[in-house]
């Protein structure tokens, strides 16, 4: 009985020697993409992404200034640009082919400016949000750490792989003018740019359409102007 005893304290031990918690998941990502040092070397950035939504060719611009200026904007290949979003940290203008409109309820606002980070994850804490370990799921053949979070009314389930530590899925449930929706992202092909890895591959599953993206122009400390993220 007492050989029985030691070895099942042995094996509890064992147990919680290899458990994982959501802030190790995220410290072994950050050590992964470059570490926390190369990400703060870099105080803007500016990514262009190109793919194909049903047929029609598309280019995204994504820009953000830490800690609370973020752009994004879509364009089709022969209409111009069709949506943008713009965030000053207080307000967020969301623009499209039917008007804009002016975002200001604090929580909302926070959700968006999240994305002005380098690397938003490596300030999940920072900002607040709530961060939960779920366990580990398989996304493809892929082993991964599963992570609950919620940053505002944004409510974000994440994959690590536990082998590399990268980022590897996200899908992202949001309030929007249809109602709740899910879009999930899955992340491959990470490159280094000025010693930090960016994922270049961007596979989308919006619901009723797949959106495959590949960015073509990843550029750092261009020194983006305040200007580019007024709203007026």
């Amino acid at each position: 009985m007492k050989k029985i005893s030691i070895v099942l304290a042995t094996l509890f031990v064992s147990t919680v020697s290899f458990a994982q918690t959501a802030d190790e998941v995220i410290a072994n990502y950050v050590k992964a993409i470059g570490g926390s040092d190369a990400i703060a070397k870099i105080n803007d950035l500016s990514m262009t992404l190109t793919g194909e939504i049903q047929g029609q060719s598309l280019e995204v611009l994504i820009q953000k200034k830490p800690t609370n200026k973020f752009l994004q904007s879509v364009s089709v290949v022969g209409m111009g640009e069709v949506q943008k979003q713009v965030c000053d940290g207080l307000k967020v203008q969301v623009g499209g082919m039917q008007g804009s409109q002016e975002i200001t309820e604090p929580e909302k606002v926070k959700a968006i400016a999240m994305q002005s980070f380098i690397v938003p994850e490596a300030n999940y804490t920072a900002i607040g949000a709530k961060i939960t370990y779920v366990g580990k799921e398989k996304v493809g053949d892929v082993e991964a750490h599963k992570l609950e979070v919620s940053v505002g009314e944004t409510k974000m389930t994440e994959y690590y792989d536990i082998s590399s530590g990268l980022k590897i899925r996200q899908a992202i449930t949001a309030e929007g003018p249809a109602g709740s929706q899910t879009i999930t992202s899955d992340y491959s092909d990470y490159k280094e740019i000025s010693g930090v890895k960016f994922a270049h591959k961007l596979n989308q599953d919006l619901g009723m359409a797949q959106l495959a993206l590949t960015a073509t122009k990843i550029q750092v400390n261009t020194s983006l102007a305040d200007a580019l993220f007024e709203i007026k």
